[in-house]
């Protein structure tokens, strides 16, 4: 067995039982978990090119384990839910009217909603994590110094993401338009607007998503909305002006998204994109320390096996 071939089975061995011992311990075995585990530890296994995809897309990966492990913690276990407050915030800073009422944008969507705009919100929001794990398989190929930067600052962004949802419980539009300010926690997940691409498509794509979705209480920020920012500000510090003009025009599909589907409203959108804005930035920073160029190397010379 090649030295190369160990480490893979090393890798795949450890990750299994830290894996296994999480999700079955403390989450609760789901059968989405056997995929993610029989994808990871095969891909790792299977062959070097495969073990570098993984590679490549551990930030994201690592990403996943930790929002599934949220639902054990609630955040209005910690702090109190706030579904008002967010509201008024919204009504004050980017309410707009309708007739002689001022509402927030995502009411205002409510009686404006068409199947072109559904679909531009549907596609775009679907796009929110193929679209980045598209363009850290592109810098593996072409940039894996910056691979590793984006790959770890888009887990850097959900981090502190996360961080905001436990120091600020908030309601998304949705809840407050359907069950006004009073905290229920056996709601479950919605679609919100995004129902009607479900129907559109004939499919219930959305609906599978966010009934299953345990974290009704983390509308701010909006991490949909910081991941076209965090491959925007990679591609301008790479002048990959082109690459960086689509991912513009995916920004702005996803933050219309967001607001349009009743998720978030504007704060949310914008405290998003500084999350990312922070990642990056911290990414940068810790460039100038000794384990963070050690962490980097490690991703470095995989690749280049």
């Amino acid at each position: 067995m090649s030295a190369s071939l160990k480490l893979r089975f090393t890798i795949a061995l450890v990750f299994a039982i830290v894996y296994v011992i999480l999700i079955a311990g403390f989450v609760g075995w789901r059968s989405d978990h056997w995929v993610m585990l029989g994808l990871v530890v095969g891909l790792l296994i299977m062959h070097k090119e495969t073990y570098k995809i993984v590679l490549t897309l551990s930030g994201f990966a690592i990403f996943w384990i930790l929002y599934d492990t949220l639902r054990l913690f609630p955040n209005y276990m910690f702090n109190t839910v706030h579904i008002l407050e967010p509201y008024q915030w919204e009504l004050s800073w980017f309410g707009v009217w309708d007739g002689d009422e001022k509402v927030v944008l995502s009411e205002w969507f409510t009686t404006r909603t068409s199947d072109i705009l559904s679909v531009i919100a549907g596609v775009s929001y679907l796009l929110w994590m193929p679209a980045p794990m598209a363009y850290a398989i592109y810098l593996r190929y072409t940039d894996a110094r910056r691979m590793v930067d984006f790959s770890y600052g888009f887990l850097l962004a959900c981090i502190i993401g996360f961080v905001l949802y436990y120091l600020y419980p908030a309601a998304p539009p949705w809840y407050y338009i359907e069950y006004g300010v009073g905290t229920d926690f056996t709601v479950p997940g919605s679609e919100g607007l995004l129902a009607d691409f479900d129907r559109i498509v004939g499919v219930p794509i959305f609906n599978g998503i966010y009934a299953k979705n345990g974290n009704v209480f983390c509308a701010i920020p909006s991490l949909h909305s910081a991941y076209p920012a965090l491959c925007f500000l990679m591609t301008f510090r790479q002048r990959q002006y082109v690459l960086g003009g689509i991912f513009v025009i995916w920004g702005f599909g996803v933050w219309f998204a967001a607001v349009y589907s009743q998720h978030h409203y504007v704060i949310d959108v914008l405290l998003g994109i500084i999350c990312a804005v922070m990642a990056h930035y911290l990414m940068i920073y810790f460039q100038r320390f000794g384990w963070y160029q050690s962490f980097r190397q490690f991703f470095i010379r995989q690749l280049a096996i």
